[in-house]
């Protein structure tokens, strides 16, 4: 009997799994390994739950699994590798050049997804119940809601980015909140010229925006939306939610509107990753301490062997993990263990034994350091890439990074000694780390949350802002100013005539 009311409680479980089960879309186009990596734990979680995941994506999965389908668009592959061979030099005298080239590519990148003949047959034989998108260079793909007739969540790899904020309404008093520009150097209250120079950034920001680039996805979207009864710049509108990448121990304190959740650690695994057994005997014997090194990028010699001549100045074990490294032609210190497969990333930064996490500073990494409490030392890119977040950790306040100019030898041995010699970041990275980690809820578990919530009430209008239904004009009141100022002046020029006049009097008299 027992045993057939426990079948029966099994049957309904799963009956009330499939009956609440979504068709998800997620469009992920921007064929960014760190884009993926930050969402790619929440669409296998909502797989697991029984949903239906169609991922549009340059990364398709190692393993089957259940309830999710890769959608693989190869032409996007390769679209930006062309900017790994740019110099800083060239990147930072070209800077509107390599953002036109950008602009384009991103043109190319919607594209290739929208004409790849397995999207067409989703467009034609398919319905979903929900679109996601990594909103990163991705406009051309916005008419997805009206054209499957689904709710959109937007996914930001970044914070404080102009078109994110307008896909919800969301504000952004420059007051106080830096530009996503001035953001990595400013966390504290900005002076006058900080203000009045975040506005000038902001607002040319925004004119480059809206001038430059939205026409040339408006061009996309207009292509193959032409039946589309949404202008783009509604369609920007139409989102229900925006999943963001960011977290207030990052960036700084700033309002949100119901619908833009922080999920930053969203990539972060929930349960610990099984180490290696070689691996796992060097962290717990090493006496001094583990230095763990994870570099994405190929280093100059000069410079690996300045990294490895500073690294064999101390007593602690480094565990080197990269894909990259002429070991043959460099004199390794004894200290130093080089490992080409990738580690268990998550499990080795865990470790009680790890004191310093080296990198180049990549913002997952950022988040990583973060939450395992690691100080960090952001090793600067010779691959053509800003170093974006540099002033970042800096700003952060838990490791120290340098730009290429300023790495040398001494630069860098001086860092390491602050780092290792004193408790002063480390201290900083555990208070980070603990704050951080006080959230009543997972990244994961949130998302996953607002996710359901948005498909459970069919896009979720309540969450919605009035300022999503303003324009520019009007979401900034810059009608009303002009009406303000076209009364003083109409004021001003009374007055004067009417004073004028009066002293015409006066002095006839």
């Amino acid at each position: 009997m027992s045993l057939l009311i426990l079948l029966a409680v099994i049957l309904c479980s799963q009956l009330l799994l499939t009956t609440n089960a979504a068709r998800i879309l997620a469009i992920l186009a921007f064929p960014g390994p760190s884009q993926y990596e930050f969402i790619q734990p929440l669409l296998r979680e909502l797989a697991k739950r029984g949903h239906h995941i169609t991922s549009v994506n340059n990364f398709p999965q190692t393993e089957p699994m259940d309830n999710f389908r890769d959608v693989v668009v190869e032409e996007n592959l390769h679209l930006f590798d062309e900017f790994k061979n740019f110099t800083m030099d060239e990147i930072n005298s070209n800077y509107f050049d390599t953002v036109e080239i950008f602009y384009g590519r991103s043109y190319d990148m919607c594209r290739n997804v929208i004409v790849d003949a397995q999207f067409q047959e989703l467009m034609a034989n398919e319905s979903f119940d929900l679109i996601i998108i990594d909103v990163t260079f991705s406009e051309g793909f916005y008419g997805l809601g009206e054209y499957f007739g689904a709710p959109m969540v937007a996914v930001s790899y970044w914070s404080g980015i102009i078109w994110v904020d307008e896909l919800v309404g969301n504000t952004t008093p420059l007051s106080y909140i830096p530009s996503m520009i001035m953001l990595r150097k400013y966390n504290q209250n900005m002076d006058f010229w900080r203000r009045w120079l975040n506005v000038i950034v902001y607002s040319f920001d925004w004119m480059y925006f809206v001038l430059r680039y939205m026409p040339v996805q408006r061009r996309l979207y207009n292509e193959y939306f032409p039946n589309a009864t949404m202008r783009l710049d509604e369609a920007q509108k139409n989102f229900s939610l925006v999943l963001v990448n960011d977290h207030y121990t990052i960036t700084t304190p700033r309002p949100y509107v119901p619908n833009m959740i922080e999920v930053a650690g969203l990539h972060i695994p929930t349960q610990a990753e099984p180490i290696a057994e070689n691996i796992k005997q060097l962290l717990d014997n090493s006496q001094h301490g583990v230095l763990y090194v994870k570099l994405n990028s190929i280093l100059p010699q000069h410079v690996m062997q300045i990294i490895l001549n500073g690294l064999g100045r101390y007593p602690q074990l480094v565990l080197w993990n990269s894909n990259f490294g002429p070991w043959d032609t460099l004199l390794i210190p004894r200290n130093v263990h080089y490992f080409h497969q990738d580690l268990s990333h998550h499990s080795v930064l865990a470790h009680p034994n790890i004191r310093l996490f080296i990198s180049h500073g990549d913002y997952l990494h950022i988040i990583d350091s973060i939450y395992h409490g690691v100080p960090i030392l952001g090793i600067p890119r010779y691959d053509g890439l800003h170093d974006d977040y540099v002033d970042n950790i800096r700003k952060i306040g838990n490791g120290l990074s340098f730009t290429c100019r300023q790495f040398n030898e001494k630069a860098l041995g001086q860092a390491l000694y602050d780092l290792l010699a004193t408790n002063r970041y480390r201290n900083e990275a555990k208070l980070k780390s603990e704050i951080f980690r006080d959230q009543q809820n997972t990244p994961l578990e949130k998302s996953v949350y607002w996710v359901e919530h948005i498909i459970k009430y069919k896009g979720a209008k309540h969450l919605r802002n009035l300022g999503q239904n303003l324009n520019t004009w009007e979401y900034y009141n810059l009608d009303v100013y002009a009406s303000m100022l076209c009364i003083i002046l109409v004021f001003i020029s009374l007055s004067y005539l009417l004073l004028n006049v009066m002293l015409k009097i006066i002095l006839s008299l």
